[in-house]
């Protein structure tokens, strides 16, 4: 069985106002929870998620993974989001030039949180969750439209009409001054359905 990947639009300045703030947090989430027009059931869910600031992380999960997934559950609340099966733009990060368009998890952290993790941690981008900015997307529009090679590489990992699903979050991402975060295994297709994600 494959791995489930989901798209979900974010910008830094959310990363660090919902995510990572401890500042008078109850009172924030409840402000947002009715900004949203919340139900009692998401507005709880909303408060889960947020309680441990991005400290929390299920076992077996990276650094990178875990802030991946849970800021991920967070733009649920706020955003659609897109599913694209198990392909992935992670899959190019090994190559050449392709890392260019991701952004490294520390550069979106509060330097506290950010600080060298111990040895055994991995902040590298790998398949298990990355950031997109929204310079990073619009430069890989740009580049997708002028240089094969990024176009060719693009076409292989997302095949058979998964990568115009890409296109449609980061051009929903970019249109709002928004990146997107790459989600591993956050999104289920047997939980949700994949139409109500691809808005």
């Amino acid at each position: 069985m494959g791995i489930h990947i989901s798209y979900h639009p974010f910008a830094p300045a959310e990363v660090h106002s919902l995510y990572f703030d401890d500042m008078d947090r109850d009172a924030s989430i409840e402000r947002l929870g009715l900004q949203l027009g919340l139900g009692l059931d998401a507005s709880a869910r909303l408060k889960a998620i947020l309680s441990h600031s991005g400290r929390a992380r299920p076992e077996g999960m990276s650094l990178c993974q875990a802030h991946a997934y849970n800021m991920a559950k967070v733009s649920g609340l706020l955003r659609s989001c897109w599913y694209t099966s198990n392909y992935r733009f992670s899959a190019l990060l090994e190559l050449p030039d392709f890392g260019q368009y991701a952004t490294d998890w520390r550069d979106v952290m509060p330097e506290s949180i950010a600080r060298e993790p111990p040895a055994h941690e991995r902040f590298a981008s790998r398949n298990d969750g990355v950031f997109l900015s929204c310079a990073g997307l619009k430069r890989l529009r740009a580049d997708y439209a002028e240089h094969g090679a990024v176009r060719s590489q693009l076409n292989r990992v997302f095949p058979r009409g998964w990568l115009p699903i890409f296109w449609a979050a980061a051009d929903y991402a970019v249109a709002r001054d928004c990146g997107l975060i790459e989600a591993v295994n956050l999104v289920r297709p047997d939980a949700i359905a994949p139409s109500s994600l691809m808005a």
